[in-house]
């Protein structure tokens, strides 16, 4: 029995700006994440996703932490009595997540001390457009009720195919396409599913989990169709466009220890600002993130069927290096606020 109907609606784990209809596919003018009511920056992978909202992660902020170790010389440790109440800091002070996940060339990072305070940055910027043009669709994709615009393909389509793989695929509710891009050292991965996650992390294992399991089915006769478009088949992907500035409200304020020399240091700013955009030509995505802080006192020492993978309820989306299991860019799609509006 052929493959009818896959329809990937796929909408971006990044955040969806779902306020406009514009077809430019340049980045919009920076707003603040006020202005977003059901959207949240996480600073890690490992921070608990938000409960009925969208999530969004950038490497960027980890970068610029890291490079305060770099600046300062030394490694950073919470204090003991503070950690209960600083959690999002001890998450952001012990994540690795942000090893191996772009190369040097791909990011910039700087810092200096200032008097009594360090500065650092981080930023990267990067276009990933698609091996081929999938088509832009009207009237076609409602995500949690809402009309959104939306790109992908219909039917058998050997082209498109150049540019879309199914990594695996269970029913219309639970399955990962790949996105490929030109560039053959990042790729888009796009799953959705009805499984809940405490954080990406967790939600990344399960994906690499998903893919290996499924390994074997593509080249048994019984399941093999499951990973080819056929003449019915649907894919619809939400568009993105959003440009969205966040200060993390949880780490600023906190205090930070270096370990040699020992000394306190209050976190003034951890600021970061994220442009994604993702049409039927394909995803770009630029960030910068800054920390800033200020010293204190010294201290002393089955059946086949038609698939219809519509991107129309929670998913999640993930940017990264193909040769590295860690995304350097996430998103939880809980609802459409951040999608492109008809």
């Amino acid at each position: 029995m052929k493959l009818q109907k896959i329809r990937i609606t796929l909408v971006f784990l990044l955040i969806l700006l779902f306020g406009s209809c514009s077809s430019s596919r340049n980045f919009l003018e920076v707003k603040k994440i006020k202005e977003y009511p059901k959207t949240e920056f996480v600073a890690t992978l490992e921070n608990p996703i938000p409960k009925n909202k969208n999530a969004v992660y950038c490497v960027t902020l980890l970068y610029a932490w890291n490079e305060v170790r770099n600046t300062l010389k030394t490694a950073l440790e919470v204090p003991a009595e503070l950690k209960e109440a600083q959690k999002d800091l001890v998450l952001l002070n012990n994540s690795t997540s942000f090893k191996d996940v772009l190369d040097k060339s791909e990011y910039t990072v700087k810092g200096i001390i200032e008097g009594n305070s360090v500065k650092t940055e981080a930023e990267f910027n990067k276009s990933l457009p698609f091996e081929f043009e999938l088509h832009s669709f009207d009237n076609e994709l409602i995500f949690e009720g809402k009309k959104v615009s939306s790109f992908g393909v219909f039917g058998e389509d050997k082209e498109a195919e150049k540019a879309i793989k199914i990594l695996q695929y269970e029913n219309d509710d639970e399955f990962i396409l790949k996105l490929k891009s030109k560039d053959k050292l990042h790729e888009i991965i796009l799953f959705k599913t009805q499984e809940s996650f405490e954080s990406f992390a967790q939600m990344n294992e399960k994906v690499q989990e998903k893919i290996d399991a499924t390994s074997d089915e593509k080249y048994e006769e019984e399941t093999a169709w499951k990973f080819h478009l056929s003449d019915k088949d649907e894919i619809v992907i939400p568009k993105f466009n959003f440009n969205i500035e966040n200060n993390f409200t949880t780490i600023e304020g906190n205090t930070v220890r270096s370990i040699f020399p020992r000394q306190d240091y209050i976190i003034e700013t951890a600021w970061q600002r994220t442009a994604f955009v993702m049409d039927e030509k394909g995803a770009k995505i630029e960030s910068k993130a800054k920390v800033v802080m200020k010293s204190m006192a010294v201290l002393k020492p089955e059946v086949k069927h038609p698939k219809k993978m519509r991107f129309d309820k929670p998913f999640f989306v993930l940017l990264k290096k193909v040769d590295s299991t860690t995304p350097y860019f996430t998103i939880f799609v809980n609802n459409a606020e951040l999608m492109v509006k008809e």
